[in-house]
């Protein structure tokens, strides 16, 4: 074969292969941008109801039109935009680097929102809009620009606002008033499509669903069987007059599609965070000073409880709002406000409406006779003052040891500025009836662990875990209540 064929040829393999890679890159390829949506991928779907003759039958009877008519105008589309690797392109992936240009694409994720007020603020999910760069807001045609307010993580709940007047409010009932067994519709605006709605039923309320809940980090919800779909997240839960009782924020599927379980945190708990947020931008949350638990048969039969109704107090914060209030470790809180108490789901659903400072009357039961007392709710600090940013701290930030019998907590922001550090824990409890702190007599509550054995406290949790596991001599750099450093030296056996 002449050389100029075999070149012919080889130059023809080489164009082939060029041409190969170019249509497997634009049309087969998957693109590496990562999803910012939660949810699992499904179809978007229409009105969805339980397949049934009597189930249809029921559903035939209740006009839906009017609660759709009455919420979907004030939902909206949320687009999360993040900045991005986009695709290499052929000539990169075959022959390495750049070809010149910008390399920064762009991700976008999506999700829906409410509008909670005429002027502008809007309620989605905090996974929505996670990690975005810029938010825009789409409703009926027009777009917006969105700014973030706040955001409470554990409740999944974020508030947004945009400029723009006179804008449809959705109307909001009380989710206290929502039972098992209530007609409700999902309204979302998946994909920026018009808003699509679902019909389902409340399936359960709070931890009555521990049982298909898997690894959903909302303790309070109300769980239903209407279908919230991919994009449907941050969307309205309402009820039959249209009025908001929940915002949907996920489903629960172990196959990838919608397999009837859809959870939305209660109106009453989002009004309390969304009204935080726009006026302090962190969530006031309310202590009893109380450790409470679900009483079941175990725990009835252990304590001589008659029915299993309320929550049992396990144990109390000395000096706290509980222990001011005269409640004591075995007692069970029945009502809240001449509300009924049911389990623990419907103590931190009342617990979690209120702020700091509020007064609530609890009644409750000890040696087989009722009683009644006031307790003013705190801050996690133990005061019942308002906290901003830079004073405020979340679950997460205290641990309590059972082994140790202390409690200890992060410095907040201003403390760690006061004291001129960026490191230590509070010790917020030592429980001088047992545990192993109560024998270290020179070691008080209301002091600062700075360091032990000169390594920094970088968290509670880790500094309990280190004394928990050691075992000879051992130092603590300690800060006291006026501000004073001093070394303490111990030998653990």
């Amino acid at each position: 074969m002449k050389l100029k064929s075999k070149l012919s040829i080889v130059g023809l393999a080489f164009l082939s292969g060029l041409a190969g890679a170019f249509v497997f890159l634009a049309f087969i390829a998957p693109n590496p941008v990562t999803e910012v949506i939660r949810e699992v991928p499904a179809q978007v779907e229409q009105t969805s109801y339980t397949n049934s003759a009597y189930n249809n039958a029921v559903i035939n009877s209740v006009d839906f039109r009017e609660a759709a008519e009455a919420s979907v105008h004030s939902v909206v589309y949320v687009k999360n935009i993040q900045r991005s690797r986009r695709n290499q392109s052929y000539f990169e992936m075959i022959f390495g680097g750049r070809q010149g240009g910008n390399n920064d694409g762009v991700a976008i994720g999506s999700g829906s929102g409410v509008i909670y007020s005429s002027d502008g603020y809007i309620i989605t999910n905090n996974h929505v809009i996670k990690g975005a760069d810029a938010i825009e807001i789409q409703h009926e045609k027009r777009t917006y620009r969105a700014k973030l307010v706040g955001t409470d993580p554990k409740m999944d709940i974020a508030v947004l606002k945009i400029d723009a007047q006179n804008l449809p409010a959705i109307d909001i009932a009380k989710s206290s008033d929502v039972r098992v067994g209530d007609w409700v519709l999902a309204v979302g605006n998946p994909f920026n499509l018009t808003s699509t709605v679902t019909a389902g039923i409340v399936s359960a309320i709070g931890s009555s669903a521990n049982s298909v809940r898997e690894n959903f980090p909302i303790e309070l919800y109300i769980q239903t069987d209407a279908a919230i779909n991919p994009g449907n997240s941050g969307g309205a839960l309402v009820n039959t007059y249209g009025e908001l009782v929940g915002i949907n924020t996920s489903i629960i599927s172990r196959t990838g599609s919608y397999a009837g379980y859809g959870f939305a945190v209660p109106s009453d708990i989002v009004v309390k965070i969304v009204e935080d947020l726009k006026k302090y931008r962190v969530v006031q949350k309310a202590y009893t000073g109380a450790e409470v638990e679900e009483i079941d048969e175990a725990l009835a039969k252990e304590y001589g409880i008659n029915n299993l109704e309320g929550v049992f107090v396990n144990s109390i914060r000395r000096s706290g709002a509980a222990d001011k209030a005269g409640l004591e470790p075995g007692d069970v809180v029945r009502r809240i406000n001449n509300r009924e108490v049911l389990s623990k789901a419907s103590f931190d659903e009342i617990i979690n409406a209120k702020s700091p400072g509020d007064e609530v009357t609890l009644q409750y039961v000890r040696n087989n006779r009722t009683y009644e007392t006031s307790l003013t709710l705190e801050n996690i600090l133990g005061n019942t003052n308002i906290l901003d940013r830079d004073n405020s701290l979340d679950e997460d930030d205290i641990y309590f040891s059972d082994y140790l019998g202390a409690q200890f907590r992060n410095l907040t922001n201003s403390e760690k500025e006061e004291l001129g550090t960026k490191y230590g824990a509070l010790i917020t409890k030592i429980d001088q009836r047992r545990g192993f702190f109560r024998k270290l007599n020179d070691i008080a509550e209301g002091e600062i662990i700075l360091a032990v054995n000169g390594r920094y406290v970088a968290s509670p949790k880790g500094l309990a875990r280190y004394i928990e596991d050691y075992y000879g001599r051992i130092y603590f750099d300690i800060i006291d209540e006026t501000g004073n450093k001093r070394r303490e030296t111990y030998r653990f056996n």
